[in-house]
């Protein structure tokens, strides 16, 4: 009877052993996909400044051409009431 419970108790440890070595393998797996993700985040985070910062340079760009245009709507607006 003892011979049984020491083959029982080596299956147990067999597949404690193999589960061990299945989820190290998926550690690591998980580790590897981590690593690249970090590294998409960075390089998104990277993107979206320069993003940002074209923006930011547009707005200023829209901004002063509004200003070009309302001054030259008041020179229009001058010039027909000085002919009127």
């Amino acid at each position: 009877m003892s011979t049984e419970l020491f083959t029982q108790l080596e299956q147990k440890v067999g597949q404690a052993i193999d589960t061990i070595e299945m989820l190290k393998m998926e550690v690591d797996e998980l580790k590897e996909e981590n690593q690249r993700l970090s590294e998409a985040k960075n390089g998104q985070g990277e993107e979206l400044e320069q993003l940002r910062q074209v923006n930011t340079r547009l707005q200023e760009e829209r901004d002063q051409w509004a200003g070009r245009l309302e001054s030259l709507v008041a020179r229009f607006s001058e010039t027909e009431t000085q002919d009127a």
